[in-house]
C-alpha cells in the first residue's frame, strides 16, 4: 500500500487563495483609496453621491479585511497530517498495493479531507481524531464525558463531519465519470487516553489498534471496482 501526501493539492489551492485575496485586498484598497478622495475632490455635490463614498469605503474595507484572510489562509493551509500519516502506516501492514492511501486531501470542490483509502472495495474516506476521554456514539450522534463526570453532548460531531465528506467526494467522483466508486466513511480516534464505546453507529469507529478488523468486516467484504478504475479515483483525486 502507497502512503501519499498529494502535496500538489496543496500548493494549487494555496495559490488560489493567494489570487484571490490579492485580488480583494488591492480590490479594496482601490475602493478605499477613491472613496477618501471623492470626499476631498467630489464630482457633485448630491446626497446621493456622499452616499456613495460611504459605500464605496465601506465596500473597500471589508474587501480588504478579506483578502487579508484569504492571503493569511493560503499561508497556514496544513502541509500534512501526522495522524493520518501514523494512521496510513499501521494500514500500510496489513494492505497489499491494490491499495492507495491518500491523506491531507484539499482541494478546492471537495473541501478538506483527513484521509482517502482508495482500492477494489471503493473509496473509504477518513476522519481521524485524536480525542481523549469518554466518548459515547448513539447513531450519528455524540456524547463526551466532562471532567466532573457529566455527560454532555459533544461540540464536534466526527461521523456528521466525515458524512459532509463522503457526500462531496461522491460528488467529486462523479463529476469525472467515475460514480460507480462506492464511498464509504470511519471515523478513526489516535489517542490512547480514550474511552469509545457506540449504540448503532451509522458510521464505524474504531482505535488504531482495531482499525483492520473494522475495515475488513465492513469495507473490505468485497471487490467492488476493477483496478483500473481505482487507479482512476486515485488519479482523479490526485490530479483532478
Amino acid at each position: 500500500m502507497q502512503n501519499i501526501n498529494p502535496s500538489q493539492n496543496i500548493t494549487r489551492r494555496g495559490r488560489y487563495y493567494l489570487f484571490l485575496g490579492g485580488l480583494a485586498f488591492f480590490s479594496g484598497a482601490i475602493a478605499i483609496t477613491l472613496g477618501v478622495l471623492f470626499i476631498f475632490f467630489p464630482l457633485w455635490d448630491s446626497f446621493i453621491f456622499d452616499l456613495f463614498q460611504i459605500v464605496l469605503i465601506v465596500v473597500g474595507i471589508v474587501a480588504l479585511v478579506a483578502g487579508l484572510g484569504l492571503v493569511y489562509r493560503a499561508l497556514t493551509l496544513q502541509k500534512d497530517n501526522p495522524l493520518a500519516y501514523a494512521v496510513g502506516e499501521g494500514l500500510s501492514q496489513s494492505l497489499d498495493e491494490r491499495f492507495t492511501y491518500l491523506r491531507n486531501v484539499s482541494k478546492r470542490r471537495v473541501g478538506y479531507i483527513d484521509a482517502v483509502l482508495v482500492g477494489p472495495p471503493g473509496a473509504l474516506v477518513f476522519r481521524i481524531v485524536d480525542y481523549a476521554g469518554a466518548w459515547i456514539n448513539e447513531r450519528a450522534e455524540w456524547i463526551n464525558q466532562t471532567r466532573d463526570g457529566k455527560l454532555r453532548p459533544a461540540k464536534t460531531n466526527p461521523t456528521r463531519e466525515v458524512v459532509r465528506d463522503v457526500v462531496a467526494l461522491r460528488k467529486f467522483l462523479a463529476r469525472h465519470g467515475l460514480e460507480n466508486v462506492p464511498v464509504y466513511a470511519i471515523v478513526v480516534f489516535t489517542s490512547p487516553n480514550v474511552r469509545l464505546s457506540a449504540d448503532g453507529p451509522v458510521v464505524p469507529i474504531c482505535e488504531i489498534p482495531t482499525l483492520h478488523q473494522i475495515i475488513r468486516r465492513d469495507y473490505l467484504t468485497d471487490d467492488r471496482i476493477t483496478p483500473q478504475m481505482a487507479q482512476q479515483a486515485v488519479s482523479a483525486i490526485v490530479d483532478g
